[in-house]
């Protein structure tokens, strides 16, 4: 019989999180930083983004608190300018 592995849900959140780290290079998809990584919802989820990781990518905590619930056409706009 094949062992099951089991985890924890904390456990599976944070190997989640690690692959869309990873996925990004490890590093912020909006300034490029490696230091503070948080994953941010392209959609927020506040207007209706879904959770998977297709919504998700890599963001520093600095870009993705100035992002908030802004669109990511909006946050860039506010970046450019």
């Amino acid at each position: 019989m094949h062992q099951l592995l089991t985890f924890r849900s904390g456990d599976a959140k944070r190997m989640w999180r690690e692959e869309i780290k990873r996925r990004d290079g490890y590093s912020c998809c909006y300034c490029g930083a490696t230091e503070d990584l948080t994953i941010d919802h392209v959609i927020p989820l506040s207007k209706g983004g879904p959770t998977d990781a297709s919504n998700c990518q890599t963001a520093c905590r600095t870009c993705n608190q100035a992002k908030g619930s802004l669109s990511l056409a909006e946050f860039l706009d506010l970046k450019i300018a």
